[in-house]
């Protein structure tokens, strides 16, 4: 693996990392507020800890999935007394405050479920501390994505690798299709990340048709994480760039190495510019109306490899010294 495949890699379980940081960081001094959604019904968004700002989560609901909600007093003008709660396995959170004209704001407080921990002692996972059993009801984890972990033969989780599965909508079904059609991760590291990007068997099998077979996880996952598509594979392999290098191919895609910018050096006479050379030019944004610039400056066309020393050096052609 390449600097730069490496470099995505980073991002991915960078941007993980942050997405269950975001989780609520105590399971005291909950306040809520609740407005319409985009997405669903309601937007519920919670903040915790002593300044409200320790931590927070935000997610779209159905309003029959807040249990005891009053959507008509939520909706209405004025002021109203407003409760619901957010059932899940793993506890409760009963909440309470006022709200109107589809506006609402109070307090919470988590309920955590001693028989769903218990299950998770019983199961190897751990006992989870209160905190740690807020995080489990806010992701949605289930004794049903433990024992399907469990039957897919993965390590037992601890308390946050569940969390952080959870977290991404990883669910029984997800890592029965993923094993039913071969692609099972090999650790439960992969299996997050491939849950955090929506890797499905249908993208793998739609890469490999496109040449892209027995690729291992981390190839997978930089691919999905950067928007190559089988429509993207086939778009370089008419401009002549066929069969690329999963390094390659990530490459090309995280600099945006498109058909037209392959064909505009071409137009200029740069034709068969080697996969690395035409990285270089991208990253060094050195492009075809540079090119042309420097021809209207009357500079003779140098090769491909003196432009991209020209653009590293800072050359301009409207600026020469």
């Amino acid at each position: 693996m390449n600097r730069l495949f490496a470099f995505f890699a980073a991002l991915t379980l960078t941007a993980i990392t942050v997405s269950s940081s975001c989780l609520a960081s105590s399971a005291d001094n909950i306040r809520f507020t609740l407005h319409p959604s985009k997405r669903a019904d309601l937007q519920l968004q919670l903040r915790s800890g002593s300044s409200g700002r320790d931590g927070s989560m935000g997610s779209s609901f159905a309003a029959h999935e807040l249990a005891g909600l009053d959507v008509a007093a939520f909706r209405s003008p004025g002021s109203h007394p407003i409760r619901f709660a957010l059932l899940r396995e793993a506890g409760r959170v009963d909440c309470a405050g006022s709200g109107g004209n589809s506006n609402a704001s109070g307090t919470c407080t988590l309920v955590a479920d001693p028989g769903f921990a218990q299950f998770l002692v019983s199961r190897g996972v751990g006992r989870a501390a209160r905190e740690e059993a807020y995080h489990l009801t806010m992701v949605g984890a289930s004794r049903a994505l433990v024992e399907a972990i469990r039957s897919a033969r993965y390590p037992t989780p601890d308390i946050d690798e569940l969390t952080a599965l959870a977290a991404v909508d990883v669910t029984p079904a997800y890592i029965s299709e993923l094993s039913g059609s071969g692609y099972k991760p090999a650790s439960l590291d992969d299996l997050v990340q491939f849950g955090a990007l929506d890797i499905t068997p249908a993208y793998i099998d739609a890469m490999s048709r496109s040449g892209y077979r027995n690729l291992d996880a981390d190839a997978i996952v930089q691919m999905k994480a950067v928007g190559v598509t089988p429509d993207y594979v086939t778009q370089l392999a008419r401009t002549g760039y066929p069969n690329l290098s999963a390094d390659n191919i990530v490459q090309f895609r995280a600099l945006d190495v498109s058909a037209d910018f392959i064909a505009g050096f071409e137009r200029l006479g740069y034709r068969g510019l080697s996969a690395d050379t035409l990285v270089q030019l991208k990253a060094l944004d050195v492009t075809p109306q540079y090119v042309t610039n420097l021809r209207r400056a009357g500079i003779a066309l140098p090769s491909a490899d003196q432009l991209v020393k020209l653009r590293a050096v800072g050359f301009s052609p409207n600026n020469r010294s």
